[in-house]
């Protein structure tokens, strides 16, 4: 998967080892080959990966890992192309459940598992600065670490298979929660008649900085661009995933219950490929 995500962190493995790179865009997947040095090849289908020892996947969702893990109807699934011994790792944000399904499909074939999802957006991607978290096997890990390492500031072990999207998915729906407030201040500050930029400066150095206020704000919001380079939709996926495990676990959650149903409504309201900080620009009601 070269997307927003992927595309940026291939860049950073290191070009002395064969990369083989695979998207259902095959102009995009050319387009990025040139620009990596060292020995590179497109692939045409999951084919291409039957010699691969190590394979990351980063695709929008579960579905998408699904079929491309375990196949389709007559099209048969990576697992069934990769040799025993290869390494399956799931960078992407995807339902825990279905992890840990891949994960025992993998293992009867031969192949380990990883779920490796990332925090910290295109900004980390660009910068090799994300932080990486793993659910898996820690010896598996240990054979890729040196790997993620590169895409990485922060790689750590967090469990078993699942772990790590799990662990994601309540990252994501914290930060959801976190930037839902933000706007709402920052809407409320600026019909008060306060300057954003003020507010924003103020807020950085007080108790009420955020990731979202130090990142997300000065890109997108505050220039009023609109393209952080994290799509709602994925948010609100997100946000879905981090709810259900709040739900099974009966926690008392008032307040990210409201914050889901906030997303729910945005993801209603936004165009189909309307960007995360795009939440901030309805609340304002801020004209294109």
């Amino acid at each position: 998967g070269l997307g927003a995500m992927g595309s940026k962190m291939i860049k950073h493995l290191p070009n002395d080892r064969q990369r083989i790179l695979f998207d259902v865009d095959l102009e995009r997947c050319q387009a990025v080959a040139e620009t990596l040095a060292g020995e590179v090849l497109v692939a045409q289908s999951l084919d291409g990966f039957a010699s691969a020892q190590i394979v990351m996947l980063m695709l929008p969702d579960s579905a998408a890992v699904d079929a491309v893990v375990l196949g389709r109807e007559g099209s048969p699934g990576l697992i069934h192309h990769l040799a025993p011994g290869a390494l399956l790792i799931d960078m992407g944000s995807s339902q825990p459940l279905n992890s840990q399904t891949i994960a025992a499909k993998a293992q009867e074939r031969g192949i380990a598992f990883l779920d490796a999802p990332v925090s910290g957006g295109t900004v980390g991607a660009e910068k090799a600065s994300l932080a990486i978290m793993v659910g898996g096997h820690a010896h598996d890990l240990e054979r890729v670490s040196g790997l993620l390492a590169c895409m990485g500031s922060q790689v750590t072990h967090v469990g078993t298979h699942g772990a790590g999207h799990a662990l994601k998915g309540l990252n994501n729906l914290l930060a959801a929660t976190i930037f839902a407030a933000t706007s709402e201040v920052f809407t409320a500050g600026e019909r008060f008649g306060l300057d954003p930029a003020v507010m924003h400066r103020v807020i950085n150095a007080s108790s009420g900085g955020s990731f979202v206020t130090e990142t997300i704000w000065p890109r997108s919001v505050l220039p009023k661009t609109w393209n952080f380079g994290f799509a709602l939709a994925l948010m609100h996926k997100d946000v879905g995933i981090g709810m259900s495990l709040v739900r099974a676990a009966g926690v008392k959650a008032s307040l990210l219950e409201q914050s889901a149903a906030l997303w729910d409504e945005a993801r209603q309201e936004a165009a189909g490929n309307a960007d995360l900080s795009d939440y901030a620009r309805l609340l304002m009601r801020e004209k294109s």
